[in-house]
């Protein structure tokens, strides 16, 4: 068989072909990517929202086990759970996750707890995030 004949048969793929493909892989790449980074997003402000409520149920559970006041205060970016008669000895104190921030329009910014659990004043707190505001409501 001579030279030419033999090159002449070869299959293969061409440059252009092969760059065709890489692009189609990268975008499909940067879109699945981008979808998980916003799931991931979701996820965490859940979380946070889900670790608020159970630190409120904390403070009211403490309050009922050492039968005094407690009292949630949520500021510009972090709250903080504190027993009344020790305001300088935090129970805890969280920063809120970047990107989620107090909306001005909350209208309890202080959860207090009685001796009892009860609770003194009803009211919701609003949190802005990337997706919108979310709101615990007590």
């Amino acid at each position: 068989m001579s030279k030419s004949k033999y090159l002449k048969n070869q299959k293969g793929f061409t440059f252009i072909e092969m760059l065709l493909v890489f692009t189609i892989f990268t975008l499909i790449s940067t879109i699945v990517s981008q979808l998980t980074i916003k799931t991931f997003e979701r996820q965490a402000i859940d979380q946070f929202l889900v670790q608020v409520s159970l630190d409120i149920q904390r403070m009211q559970t403490l309050s009922m086990r050492e039968g005094t006041h407690t009292t949630i205060t949520f500021l510009d970016k972090w709250y903080k759970g504190h027993i009344h008669n020790d305001l300088t000895n935090y129970v805890f104190e969280k920063e809120y996750p970047s990107g989620i921030t107090l909306e001005s329009g909350s209208n309890l910014k202080k959860i207090k707890f009685y001796n009892n659990g009860e609770i003194s004043d009803f009211g919701k707190v609003i949190f802005k995030t990337p997706f919108g505001k979310r709101e615990v409501v007590y």
